[in-house]
């Protein structure tokens, strides 16, 4: 029998829509999925077929605000840390779930900056960065590659349409280890995702405002984190990663993939899941 699923448009506090989807029986510990720049919840459809997560978790999966089906401002008071807190709240209280674990992916993880910052590390279990942006700040420019941060102007143009869309699609090949064996149906998926994010609204999700100073409190306080590296990550460098939140967060995991890719939950799916339920059943048992 195919695992229930359930969609819903949230609602937001400042009236915005919100993009929702869960997969699974709702008893279970529950995972929140949140997905990278420019993409949208779609990115975990696979993972959220696996049924070694299945049998564990109950796998939730929305769309950040300036992204796929959710709400897209164009003012930079509409992409404020407290909304993006707000939204994942919005998630909880619609599927029921209490203290999920957090886990983003690439800029899906800043999302734990906001949820600390806002809702207090109590609002989660722990948090998950799969080859991961920490927070947005000074921050991006140490532990990206000198290949993502070359795409940033070219995802932010609003005058040059040939370069916008050779950039996303730069963008989207430097996802993956060799992006000519990806299915063209999963890489125009995730294509069309990108698509629907204008470049102003690219600019604005990169540049709002965060503070981590309440994330790096709640490691301190023993928030658990577990850091999923790609070895061949073209965009973020993980070791880079690992030494900024080590120095933070005080129970902190790290495992890097051999041979993974920034979207290795695709390149490297079993090894992916393999060390996230571990890390998972570990943080349940203690």
């Amino acid at each position: 029998m195919a695992p229930s699923t359930t969609e819903k448009v949230l609602t937001s506090t400042d009236g915005k829509k919100i993009y929702a989807k869960a997969v699974g029986d709702s008893s279970k510990p529950s995972i929140i999925f949140i997905h990278g720049l420019t993409l949208s919840a779609a990115v975990w459809d696979d993972i959220f077929t696996d049924n070694r997560l299945l049998d564990k978790f109950y796998l939730v999966a929305y769309d950040m605000r300036g992204h796929g089906r959710s709400a897209k401002p164009l003012d930079l008071a509409g992409h404020s840390s407290s909304l993006y807190a707000d939204d994942f709240a919005a998630v909880c209280k619609a599927f029921g779930l209490s203290k999920p674990i957090l886990l983003g992916w690439s800029l899906g993880a800043t999302v734990a900056a906001d949820v600390c910052t806002h809702l207090g590390k109590d609002a989660i279990s722990g948090v998950v960065y799969v080859t991961a942006l920490p927070y947005i700040g000074p921050i991006m420019n140490e532990v990206g590659t000198s290949t993502v941060l070359g795409f940033l102007p070219g995802l932010f143009t609003t005058e040059d349409l040939a370069l916008s869309r050779e950039t996303k699609l730069l963008f989207l090949d430097s996802l993956f280890n060799d992006p000519e064996s990806v299915p063209v149906s999963l890489k125009w998926q995730w294509l069309g995702s990108a698509v629907l994010q204008a470049p102003e609204v690219s600019q604005l999700v990169l540049s709002r405002e965060q503070d981590p100073a309440k994330l790096f409190e709640a490691g301190e306080k023993g928030l658990p984190l577990l850091i999923i590296n790609g070895s061949n990550d073209k965009q973020v460098k993980g070791d880079a990663v690992v030494s900024a939140m080590k120095a933070k967060f005080v129970k902190t995991t790290a495992e890097t993939i051999e041979g993974g890719s920034h979207a290795l939950f695709v390149d490297n799916r079993d090894e992916f899941i393999k060390v996230l339920i571990k890390w998972a059943i570990t943080l349940q048992n203690a």
